[in-house]
């Protein structure tokens, strides 16, 4: 191999470390971003828990809800049953 062959292989290597060195870069950034993220994901998690509960209370009303007005139309069915007979 003569001199200029192997200059255009140290540019090309030296290009190709660049490009590692970017890529470190980026990969820090990107990992910095990920732990922010997680550390609001936890927290928003942390915020919803007590929601959860509300939310499961409130359904639990409402199935009483239907449940009872369903018991209350029936009644009143066989009632209007009863008055016509």
């Amino acid at each position: 191999m003569n001199g200029a062959h192997m200059d255009r292989i140290e540019e090309k290597l030296d290009r190709i470390d660049e490009r590692l060195d970017s890529l470190d870069k980026n990969m820090a950034v990107n990992n910095t971003l990920l732990e922010y993220h997680i550390k609001r994901t936890n927290m928003l998690e942390e915020e919803v828990k007590p929601l959860k509960g509300h939310v499961l209370k409130a359904q639990g009303v409402l199935v009483f809800i239907g449940v009872l007005s369903t018991l209350v139309a029936v009644g009143v069915s066989v009632l209007n049953i009863i008055k016509i007979q």
